[in-house]
């Protein structure tokens, strides 16, 4: 029996192990300064790739094998055999080829094997393919595999065919559980977390096979913390969260095993209006980049933000908690660390929480979520709609206010056009005003008007759309300071994620460095504060300045207070972070955890590693 299935099989085989050697070569050649090219490095990483193709090439063909399980001996290459066994080939090779192509592209976008953000993406197709089709030349693409295909084909059918003798029934079935036994076997025992056996990141993510990588993904797209990850004694989470989040003006309300707390203000709160623009993927290595024009000058890329920041409250090393917008949503008004799988903007029941929105809607603010897109991607539009705001995307503009799109939305100066029609509508009802935008330009394919910029759209890609998408902000400014509604207005600029997050670490702390920028003229005194802080400290930050009394459950906290504890929080997809004092602390899965950063005695090792627990293993409890 195996014999007869290895004979039929190794046409497929071959052609697949050797799509993934020109696969993980690809994403070699790609980042190549990335790799770690020691012998073990590498010996792991094929292994862990061996592995996982072997996998899912046996379910790969668990079709094929049925119809060989029932092929009767006598119609052994005959015309319905033929026919099946091409027809199979031909799927095999085009869909496997397009596999390698697609994780390329991913590869070139995130520097990450497939993961739940490609699960995510083939949800909302409508977004992603017009993207991907405005991003590469995707006809000649799939044309190109067609040709590959066809001539893998003409040269592959003498080996599709050989000369073999077909086992019995029986014989057959028995080999068939085998072959079940030994998948379910690789179904419970091999799990993604547990190969990464190196420590560079990209080869753990190299080693990983595609498809086997894809459906991990999707079966595993939401993780229970308690179940996978570290956790420890609930009253000692307490003891160490409460010393935290108490001090000065703050009062702890019933029960105790919360953080829920009361936080006053000694003085006198101000109602300003307040515009938060989370910038997608604006990195804080652009605020000091510059590009060279086609005439050959060096263009500063952000020379509005660059102004912005020096007459503000500008904190110049803010970590993004994860490398999706969602997650910037989740930090920017949750203020909750970054939980193991999907954002809480995705997940099921994350209506009415205590929120950024629910706290400026008990004190009487008009709350906008303004988009240029069609908010439905990522059940962005559901989150904030039961969350207190009224959504303004893209859907709900009216006709004309679109004068420039692509796959992703309208363009950043027609969305702070619409963001300032909305102000202006907010002030003439004589109410504040809370709106919050998430820009769009900075985005894959890159494209944007014109506007007489020194680098071309589409031509510059990411570089040209960061100066486009910092003109957008100037003009939205110069705009916004001709309205009567201007003085008493607190604009945060801060960045949803990095332009990339991928490093030789396990989670590259450079690739979540951003910006975050309070501007108000009139009521914020300018200053520059070099302190890292985390992305969820921004909202408590923000009410702080406002002298707002609120109840909070918010695990972030102002950085501005004279008792502020420096420390941060990040996620690369399983694994979550806690960095203070230039030391990570990394909780995986299956209840493991790691050490990156500079070296501390195992006593402060331990007093980090329960800290990080208490963070993340309490913040699981975040429904209300």
């Amino acid at each position: 029996m195996a014999k007869y299935l290895w004979q039929r099989l190794k046409p497929f085989f071959y052609c697949f192990i050797v799509f993934q050697i020109i696969s993980v070569c690809g994403k070699i050649f790609q980042t190549y300064q990335g790799f770690d090219y020691s012998p073990l490095s590498l010996l792991l990483m094929l292994g862990s790739l061996a592995l996982t193709s072997v996998i899912a090439f046996m379910y790969m063909m668990i079709p094929f094998l049925l119809f060989l399980m029932f092929l009767p001996q006598k119609r052994l290459y005959g015309k319905g055999d033929k026919i099946f066994t091409l027809l199979s080939f031909f799927v095999f090779i085009y869909a496997n080829l397009f596999g390698v192509v697609a994780e390329q592209i991913f590869w070139d976008e995130f520097q990450s094997a497939f993961n739940f953000i490609a699960v995510d993406y083939l949800v909302y197709t409508t977004e992603v393919v017009e993207n991907i089709y405005q991003s590469y030349p995707v006809n000649w693409l799939l044309f190109g595999i067609l040709v590959v295909t066809l001539a893998i084909m003409k040269f592959g059918y003498k080996y599709l065919f050989p000369a073999v003798e077909v086992p019995r029934i029986g014989r057959r079935l028995a080999g068939a559980v085998i072959y079940v036994l030994v998948l379910v076997g690789a179904y419970h025992g091999v799990d993604m977390s547990r190969l990464e056996w190196g420590k560079n990141y990209y080869n753990n993510e190299a080693g990983k096979q595609g498809t086997f990588s894809l459906f991990s993904a999707f079966l595993k797209n939401e993780i229970d913390y308690k179940t996978f990850y570290p956790v420890q004694d609930k009253a000692k989470n307490m003891e160490i969260l409460r010393s935290k989040f108490g001090g000065k003006n703050v009062t702890f309300l019933e029960p105790e095993e919360s953080i829920e707390r009361k936080i006053s203000s000694p003085k006198k709160e101000n109602r300003a209006n307040v515009i938060i623009v989370l910038m997608e993927s604006l990195s804080a290595k652009y605020l000091d980049m510059t590009e060279p024009s086609p005439e050959g000058e060096q263009v500063k890329l952000t020379p509005n933000l660059n102004k912005l920041a020096k007459d503000s409250l500008y904190f110049s090393h803010v970590y993004a908690t994860g490398t999706r917008s969602v997650r910037g949503i989740e930090a920017l008004t949750l203020s909750v660390p970054p939980l193991p799988g999907m954002s809480i903007v995705r997940r099921d029941n994350n209506e009415n929480l205590l929120s950024i929105g629910s706290i400026f809607a008990d004190k009487g603010y008009d709350n906008k979520w303004i988009y240029g897109g069609f908010g439905y991607f990522d059940n962005m539009n559901y989150f904030f709609k039961n969350n207190h705001f009224q959504v303004v995307d893209r859907g709900k503009w009216d006709k004309g206010e679109v004068t420039f799109a692509n796959a992703w939305g309208a363009c950043d100066g027609d969305t702070y056009r619409k963001v300032i029609k909305e102000a202006d509508k907010s002030y003439a009802e004589g109410k504040p005003f809370l709106s919050v935008i998430l820009s769009i330009s900075n985005h894959r394919p890159y494209t944007y008007p014109d506007e007489n910029l020194p680098l071309k759209s589409g031509k510059h890609k990411r570089r040209g759309a960061v100066l486009y998408a910092d003109y957008a902000i100037g003009q939205f400014i110069e705009e916004a300071k001709t309205k009567p509604w201007f003085d008493n207005t607190v604009f945060v600029f801060v960045a949803d994620h990095t332009a990339g997050a991928a490093g030789k670490e396990e989670i590259n702390l450079a690739g979540h460095h951003i910006p975050a920028i309070l501007y108000a003229p009139k009521l914020i005194k300018p200053q520059r504060i070099d302190m890292p802080i985390s992305q969820i400290d921004v909202l408590p930050t923000l009410l702080g300045i406002l002298n707002f009394d609120y109840v909070s459950r918010f695990w972030g906290q102002n950085a501005l207070a004279k008792d502020y504890e420096s420390r941060y929080f990040v996620s690369n997809y399983q694994k979550v972070g806690y960095v203070k004092d230039g030391t990570d602390v990394i909780l995986k899965p299956v209840r493991q955890f790691s050490y990156e950063g500079k070296e501390i005695s195992p006593a402060a090792q331990e007093k980090l590693k329960s800290e990080a627990i208490a963070f993340y293993q309490e913040a699981e409890n975040w429904k209300p």
